[in-house]
């Protein structure tokens, strides 16, 4: 049980958000681009992570444990890329 709006007693929920912000710092960094795309880049890092194995759900991604299907990853590229 938590306090409500209290974010600082939910570790898990505050973690993971520092963790997607990490990555999102770092593709804009990495890219060259703009802060002012920084929505695209956390939508962008939360697609992968659906796509990305983990320790938990072993040998699946979290798309196929939940859709049970395996993902097609043909669509993603170097984020930041013109094509």
């Amino acid at each position: 049980m938590t306090i409500p709006y209290t974010p600082e007693q939910n570790s898990i929920a505050e973690r993971a958000i520092a963790v997607f912000f990490e990555i999102v710092w770092s593709m804009l960094y990495m890219a060259g681009i703009s802060l002012r795309y920084w929505g695209e880049a956390f939508t962008y890092a939360v697609h992968i992570w659906t796509l990305y194995s983990t320790i938990v759900l072993s040998c699946v991604v979290p798309y196929e444990a939940w859709t049970g299907c395996k993902p097609n990853v043909s669509h993603l590229h170097v984020f930041g890329l013109l094509r």
